[in-house]
């Protein structure tokens, strides 16, 4: 039988078990949320004439390994509850699309401060879990 993507995803949500990770689900979770803001600040700096794929670029490539631990406590997660890859995988997926959402509607509602966006993404390295 199948597991529903969804249900899994929101059970996966729900429960914050101890491993031998450095961060919790919970924790690496919002990590992604922290990484998906970062770059949709940068597309809508773009659009306003602000110069900061560059910055974001170096930002993301600084982090890319607390990003890469946050996906890949996810999948642990996914993992010890019994998910085959294939459905980790989507659980992933559907998180990282969760993730995006909710930064793309609280960008859209609050905006960004573009004219300080290096001092912005620093504001997000300060709220990573690490």
């Amino acid at each position: 039988m199948k597991v529903n993507t969804i249900a899994a995803f929101a059970a996966l949500l729900s429960v914050t078990c101890p491993s031998a990770f450095a961060i919790s689900f919970k924790d690496a979770a919002q990590n992604l949320l922290y990484f998906e803001y970062a770059a949709l600040s940068a597309d809508y700096c773009e659009q306003r004439g602000y110069p900061s794929r560059s910055v974001y670029s170096t930002w993301q490539q600084k982090y890319a390994h607390i990003q890469r631990d946050a996906v890949e406590r996810i999948l642990a997660e996914g993992e010890s509850r019994g998910l085959p890859k294939s459905e980790q995988a989507e659980v992933l997926s559907q998180a990282i699309a969760n993730q995006r959402k909710a930064a793309s509607d609280n960008i859209a509602e609050k905006g960004v401060p573009c004219a300080k966006y290096r001092v912005f993404l620093d504001g997000y390295y300060e709220l990573l879990k690490k």
